[in-house]
């Protein structure tokens, strides 16, 4: 079988068993002349920044297209957060022409910039995986020190279960039924074993029953579970696909919101060290946010990165005054916060939700109509004045 590999942008480096295309001597690099599915390897070396930003997107799903299954797409443009620190840091170098192009003619001027946060999310969109950063083979503008190289894998199929995968509960005595069956039914279609251990402790628990799985050199990933959570087959998949599209992930969790609560169950520092108490909805746009603490319902950990955690991974810690209350911290806030501490990283996947259970009275009232009614509202204001009596 023949192989077609693409070099776009080659210029004057054009590229032995490739075939080298060039804007500049009429070439199209978008739309490609090739046929969907043919392409072994697509390489595109600082021609992606020259589309408007309103269109990147439509390119990179465009060329990845022309990709076979299991084909590769190797994007590499200039690195804007590299940029900004030199500059800020009084380096002198070419900063106009990296941010805004060279101008000689006009198809040379830039129409976005990119740092690994966005072009992660654009090449995960297409959906792409195995994600990893490459060196360029000759000296090309992908080779200069202010070069982001990203490249990925096209799924050779859609993934239909979750390959060398345990999940685990620290369960309680007695507990709500509903979130068993969404596990047996979830974990069942996605071929993972589900391990549940009971106890009152619920951070010795969780901890031995992880140590007990991670123990097989096989597991690859643990899927920690909160026995109020609520969800499917579709959420478990999306977890996997996105864990096995980003080795540096060491951790993912779904957006899901706190009991009794506007908020939802994730944590982030700023540059302060203190809580970020707002953020922009258009922030939670993305497949994968940063953050420095989250949850353990539905949350997919790479095992060996639990495999190298220092023990022992989670303690409750009392408050300054030694009480339980305000200012005590909770086992798992404790884990996370080891967790980032360590330099391991924790993502929130915010195009992913998972429900959380919770208590709930509903109250006839005059007409008979329901009226709901959290237990905290409940315990604070005893019985809806609107409820019939």
């Amino acid at each position: 079988m023949d192989v077609l590999k693409l070099n776009l942008g080659a210029g004057d480096h054009p590229l032995e068993g490739y075939k080298n295309l060039d804007g500049n001597v009429g070439d199209f690099i978008h739309p490609l002349s090739v046929e969907n599915e043919t392409c072994d390897e697509i390489r595109s070396s600082h021609c992606l920044e020259h589309f408007s930003h309103k269109e990147v997107s439509t390119v990179l799903k465009h060329w990845v297209s022309k990709l076979k299954p299991g084909g590769l797409l190797k994007i590499a443009v200039p690195d804007f957060e590299k940029i900004c620190k030199d500059y800020l840091e009084g380096r002198e170098f070419n900063i106009q022409g990296y941010v805004f192009g060279g101008h000689v003619d006009h198809r040379d001027h830039h129409g976005c910039a990119f740092d690994t946060e966005l072009l992660t999310e654009l090449m995960l969109d297409c959906g792409l995986e195995r994600l990893h950063h490459w060196t360029s083979e000759i000296q090309d503008c992908a080779a200069l020190p202010v070069s982001l190289n990203i490249g990925g894998y096209k799924p050779s199929g859609t993934a239909k279960v979750c390959e060398n995968t345990v999940a685990v509960l620290s369960a309680p005595r007695f507990g709500p039924v509903m979130h068993f069956r969404c596990a047996s039914t979830a974990f069942g279609r996605a071929r993972v074993p589900y391990q549940i251990l009971g106890g009152a402790y619920w951070h010795q628990i969780m901890s031995e029953v992880m140590e007990q799985q991670i123990a097989e050199p096989s597991v690859k990933y643990v899927i920690t579970c909160d026995y109020d959570t609520v969800f499917s087959y579709a959420e478990v998949m999306e977890l996997y696909r996105l864990m096995e599209a980003c080795p540096e992930a060491d951790a993912i969790f779904p957006l899901e919101s706190k009991r009794g609560s506007d908020h939802a169950l994730f944590g982030i520092l700023g540059k302060d060290g203190k809580p970020v108490s707002s953020m922009g909805m258009y922030q939670f746009d993305r497949n994968l946010m940063p953050v420095t603490h989250g949850h353990f319902g539905l949350t997919l950990l790479r095992a060996d990165s639990l495999r190298s955690f220092e023990r022992p991974w989670m303690n409750s810690t009392p408050s300054p005054e030694g009480r339980w209350g305000h200012g005590k911290k909770d086992a798992d806030i404790d884990f996370w916060h080891k967790w980032v501490a360590s330099g391991r990283t924790l993502y929130l996947a915010p195009r992913i939700v998972v429900g959380h259970m919770q208590e709930m009275v509903t109250w006839p009232d005059h007409n008979l109509r329901p009226i709901y009614q959290h237990t905290q509202d409940y315990d604070a204001n005893g019985i809806p004045q609107a409820a019939r009596r």
